[in-house]
């Protein structure tokens, strides 16, 4: 019965899409091109506006990817409160927003791609198709932290993308590595679940999508990421840091209010299915945001979740089985210009009807970003994350808080913070541009993880609110050095020095250990 009613929500999102597409193609016949791809994580777009946010030009959602109508947006808000501030803007920021301006916001980026600050390799037109392809090839030679061996990898990302006109994108991306065969990299070894090596090079089927934009509707479905919480390295609830998701969902914006809703196939022997919808909204100088997910298996989509407006919580605990349910409030403040702070905090199964035996997980996020102009421009960001033990998991184990097949131990991501249940960490980080095209960066951290950071479920007869963290603790201090130079279009050459301070590594007593890492890339952007 729950598999052939898993289905209804399916074609009720397909007469719901057909619907749409009726109303919209009058509106739409005689759009141009623009396209309506979603802008992967790593595009440096996403630094610049973060910096204008922190100058106070222009309000960002907590929430990623952005989509390209998005990104236009953010440029216009940008350009309008420059004029009326009438700020003179530094050396640095004026690069980025000769570069967003570029890509994104004059009128002949807009009409044709290839004027555009990164063009396309190759870019072809029949109408009413579009199609833009390209490629990036890299280099990176690394000795990585506590591992004495030099590793080098030959790098290729190839992408493709087909618009139908201006309100359909197609977008794939494959992403080659080559590297040395050793370790999971030998021949028919797995460096990850998603990965198998043929003698060194692997292949990662990274991002496949469809998705409609129609004014302030968004409708996708296929393989992308999903970043969700005003951290900027990966986020409590949904984080980047757990690589792409199969999923459908959308987006709807009205007015302040930004509600987003998906669905993804985690796994599918065994089947495990993870639904999760935000409401996103703004007041003044605040931006508050809310947050619900559900992991559960032997099911597909299931129809008490799949209305974007409904609790999850209050169904499944009325109605279904005993999902793990998770929480979140985030909220972001832009305190003055070139000051913003910020705070998430999650909740792990909240005990509706407590007995005194069961433990209430939390987990929270504080941080600020800070940024300066000429005469040297600076940014620098601090954060302290904390994480109970026991967060993520529950008592079946086909329902953790974990990517794939939810086993951590075998290299599938949580879909959360990636450093996991039982301990914390305070980061710090300041970047500074001596040139408008170049970034130096220091980075200081210290982060304790206990026993509980194997992802341990709760049992009956444990300790409900051990020591923090718990059992014998890993302490980890660690110090970073960058250098970044941005050369034309998407490509970039740098290098990473660092070094770590390890006390009782992999919680065991008195296994201290101190040890370097260096890392040389060059991506090239054809």
């Amino acid at each position: 019965m729950r598999s052939s009613s898993s289905s209804r929500p399916l074609g009720l999102i397909s007469v719901i899409l057909g619907v749409l597409l009726i109303v919209a193609v009058p509106n739409l016949l005689n759009s141009h091109p623009l396209g309506k791809e979603f802008i992967p994580p790593e595009h440096w777009s996403y630094d610049a506006l973060t910096r204008f946010e922190i100058l106070g030009f222009v309000k960002l959602p907590s929430e990623k990817p952005y989509h390209r109508d998005d990104v236009i947006g953010y440029v216009e808000e940008i350009d309008k409160n420059l004029d009326s501030s009438g700020e003179i803007l530094g050396s640095r920021d004026r690069f980025n927003l000769d570069r967003l301006r570029s890509e994104f916001g004059d009128a002949v980026s807009k009409q044709d791609p290839k004027s555009r600050y990164d063009p396309p390799l190759l870019y072809l037109e029949e109408d009413p198709f579009y199609l833009e392809g390209d490629i990036e090839l890299g280099l990176r030679p690394e000795k990585p932290l506590l591992d004495d061996r030099w590793w080098v990898f030959g790098l290729s990302n190839v992408s493709a993308k087909l618009h139908f006109r201006d309100w359909i994108t197609y977008e794939l991306r494959y992403r080659f590595t080559y590297g040395p065969e050793r370790d999971d990299r030998s021949h028919k070894r797995k460096p990850s679940p998603r990965e198998t090596s043929w003698y060194g090079l692997t292949s990662l089927y990274e991002r496949s999508y469809l998705v409609f934009h129609w004014k302030r509707l968004t409708l996708f479905w296929g393989r992308d990421y999903a970043d969700w919480g005003p951290t900027d390295d990966g986020n409590l609830l949904i984080s980047e840091t757990a690589e792409s998701l199969d999923k459908l969902g959308g987006r709807l914006a009205f007015r302040r209010f930004r509600l987003t809703f998906l669905h993804s196939h985690l796994f599918f022997d065994p089947r495990r299915t993870f639904s999760a919808h935000r409401l996103e909204f703004d007041i003044s100088a605040l931006t508050i945001g809310v947050g619900e997910t559900a992991v559960y298996p032997d099911r597909g989509i299931d129809p008490i979740y799949t209305l974007p407006l409904s609790s999850f919580y209050a169904n499944q605990f009325n109605e279904t089985k005993d999902d793990n349910l998770l929480w979140s409030f985030d909220l972001k403040y832009r305190l003055r210009r070139g000051a913003l702070l910020y705070g998430s905090f999650l909740i792990d199964d909240f005990q509706f009807q407590r007995d005194g035996e069961n433990p209430d997980k939390i987990g929270f996020d504080v941080g600020g970003r800070f940024a300066l102009g000429d005469p040297v421009p600076v940014t620098v960001r601090f954060r302290y994350r904390y994480i109970d033990i026991y967060t993520y998991t529950h008592a079946d184990s086909l329902k953790y808080h974990v990517a794939g097949a939810g086993d951590p131990l075998a290299g599938f991501p949580p879909l959360g913070a990636m450093e996991g249940p039982d301990g914390d960490l305070i980061r710090l980080d300041a970047d500074v541009f001596p040139r408008p095209d170049v970034t130096t960066s220091v980075t200081f951290s210290m982060r304790r993880q206990g026993e509980g950071n194997d992802y341990r479920k709760f049992e009956e007869g444990l300790d409900p609110f051990p020591s923090f963290p718990s059992g014998v603790v890993e302490k980890t201090f660690f110090v970073g050095l960058g250098l970044r130079w941005e050369l034309v279009r998407n490509s970039v050459v740098g290098l990473d020095l660092g070094w770590a301070s390890v006390e009782n590594r992999d919680n065991e007593p008195g296994r201290d250990e101190e040890n370097s890492t260096l890392r040389v890339y060059a991506l090239w952007d054809l």
